[in-house]
């Protein structure tokens, strides 16, 4: 260690120095020594420096990291030895100290020396002190740390490196985790899809099974409501209903029913197009799905729980046969599958009621040959009694009437051939019917109006009407001309206009007739429908009204021909003729007549 000596005089004794004085020379000398050695038995930086920042005393650590020696250093600044930058900042702090006192301790500094090293030093400095506690200068340890900061530098890029590895490593995992789950989510997804499918395909085939079933359309639709309502994963409640449609009254009539109330049961026993859920299903032809009551549930009842509907159509082609109303928990949520599988069932049902319909029209048709088969020998045999009376019957009409002529007015004669002679027309008449009733006419086919014709007939039967106290009220729909035999047409009308006047107690009554365009069966037709306010039929005898010979009038106001007429002619221009009928309240008869615009 090298140290610049500043030799302080004093008086001496001029003959030597005292014993103590020598004594604490010594010892000064030798504390001086042991501070030497230790300065240069460190391995850190120490050094002082005066008030002007020069190196006063400096280790050989101190030196050796200046590139120097001790010696060297004596008396030179930090400016001989660091950037004028640096070298500035570190005489700037050496300042503060001397001013403030206060030492700077655990300050971790970056050096570049003038052989272009840098270093990064932990250095402490604290004011330097003479014997009076004045401060002097500085002193100085430092610690040159490069190694141990750029290997804690490295260790902690190292360290930053792992977690970045780590949070990349973690961020595969999680990934890769999120991927697995999602696979697992989808296989348990496409299983549970697999699953319904089988439970769905089984259902399905059930309801294939009751559609082969030897039983009632009824039993059928019962049995497949069950079956739908049974199935676990639709998550239905266990309510629901089958309706079929009625074209002719555009209503929903319910025909199968499980878990409604008695009031549901009564009061949706007949729907109308358009009322309704079911009721717009109807109207749209297409499937209507709601998790809650809202606006369009016309019809309700205090008490009244929240819940939803699936209402499918149930179609063949574009003809609608019914509708399937199912209830569901309120909040449900629909799925693809479920509306297919409805639709299916849906599908399914309209399958069951074209067979039913079949087999009624296959009975009903096999009922009409033998029927008609009967009528043809009838007619036949009609017509062949009828050729045989009719000569006899003519001449015992023309005696009657001359002997009509010849007897006095007033005697019992001239009474008996006034009999002879009206039972002799009446039976003429017969006769005429059953000949045109039993022989095949031509029909002379040209477009008319029918309301120009049945405006006819209402003329035509006006004075009859007068006399016996009956109001016709007509209601001419807008009809195109149609293609028909305008005579045998008006005998059509003429028939049911006077059988409804017949049909009127003796106050009096009245007749409604309506036409319109309409569609019957997919087919355009014409409808006339012409309704009375008479008797009525008795039910036990309205499937009999069309048959020869049948009547319901008195003994002498009818032949029975009139209304058999009257369907063959609808007929055989391709239309129908339905009849209601309600004792006591009147009747209603209907024809159809098909039109091509």
């Amino acid at each position: 260690m090298t140290e610049k000596v500043l030799n302080v005089s004093s008086d001496e004794n001029p003959q030597g120095k005292s014993s103590a004085a020598s004594l604490e020379e010594k010892i000064a000398l030798k504390e001086h020594e042991l501070l030497r050695i230790l300065m240069d038995n460190v391995p850190d930086s120490i050094y002082f420096k005066d008030h002007e920042g020069r190196f006063v005393m400096v280790n050989k650590a101190k030196a050796y990291n200046s590139s120097t020696t001790p010696e060297a250093m004596i008396g030179k600044t930090d400016f001989d030895y660091l950037s004028p930058a640096q070298a500035s900042r570190v005489r700037q702090l050496e300042e503060e100290i001397i001013k403030t006192g206060k030492p700077m301790v655990g300050n971790i500094e970056t050096l570049t020396r003038k052989s272009g090293n840098t270093v990064h030093v932990l250095a402490n400095k604290v004011p330097w002190y003479d014997s009076e506690g004045n401060i002097i200068g500085t002193i100085g340890i430092s610690r040159d740390i490069t190694e141990f900061k750029d290997a804690r530098e490295s260790l902690e890029q190292a360290k930053n490196d792992l977690e970045k590895r780590i949070d990349e490593r973690t961020h595969q995992l999680k990934e890769l985790n999120e991927t697995l789950l999602a696979e697992i989510n989808e296989r348990k997804r496409m299983e549970e899809e697999i699953r319904k499918n089988y439970y769905t395909q089984r259902a399905i085939n059930n309801v294939l099974k009751i559609a082969l079933e030897p039983v009632s359309l009824i039993e059928q639709l019962d049995k497949t409501l069950d079956l739908v309502l049974s199935i676990p994963w639709l998550s239905l409640l266990s309510k629901g209903s089958i309706f079929s449609y009625d074209d002719a009254t555009s209503t929903l009539n319910m025909i199968s029913v499980r878990g409604l109330s008695d009031f549901l049961r009564k009061t949706c026993k007949i729907v109308p197009v358009g009322m309704c859920l079911c009721g717009r299903c109807a109207l749209t032809r297409e499937t209507i799905f709601v998790n809650h009551l809202d606006e369009r549930h016309d019809i309700g009842y205090d008490g009244m729980t929240n819940h939803g509907h699936y209402c499918v159509p149930i179609q063949k082609g574009s003809q609608l046969l019914g509708v399937i109303n199912l209830y569901v928990n309120a909040g449900h949520t629909t799925t693809h599958m479920e509306v297919a599988f409805l639709l299916a069932v849906a599908d399914s049902i309209a399958g069951m009621m074209e067979r039913d319909k079949n087999e009624i029209e296959k009975h009903k048709l096999q009922k009409q040959l033998i029927h008609s088969e009967k009528l043809s020998a009838l007619g036949r045999l009609s017509a062949s009694v009828a050729h045989e009376i009719r000569n006899p019957l003519t001449a015992i009409g023309g005696f009657a009437r001359r002997l009509h002529k010849m007897v006095l007015d007033g005697t019992k004669e001239k009474e008996y051939a006034d009999v002879i002679s009206a039972e002799s027309t009446r039976l003429e008449i017969i006769l005429k019917n059953i000949l045109s009733y039993s022989r095949a006419e031509s029909h002379n086919m040209s477009s008319q109006n029918l309301n120009e014709i049945i405006a006819e007939t209402i003329r035509n039967y006006s004075e009859t009407m007068l006399e016996k106290c009956v109001k016709v009220f007509f209601t001419a729909g807008n009809l195109p001309l149609i293609k028909v035999d305008r005579t045998q047409i008006r005998q059509v009308f003429d028939n049911l206009v006077t059988n409804a006047i017949d049909a009127m107690p003796s106050e009096g009554g009245s007749v409604r007739i309506i036409t319109k365009a309409t569609v019957k069966d997919n087919v355009k037709c014409a409808m006339i429908q012409i309704e009375d306010s008479g008797t009525g039929i008795p039910p036990d005898k309205i499937s009999m009204i069309f048959e020869p010979f049948f009547s319901t009038k008195e003994m002498g106001r009818g032949t029975g021909l009139g209304l058999p007429i009257t369907r063959r002619i609808v007929t055989e221009h391709g239309g129908m003729i339905n009849v209601e009928s309600y004792p006591g309240a009147g009747s209603v008869f209907t024809v159809y007549l098909p039109f091509k615009e």
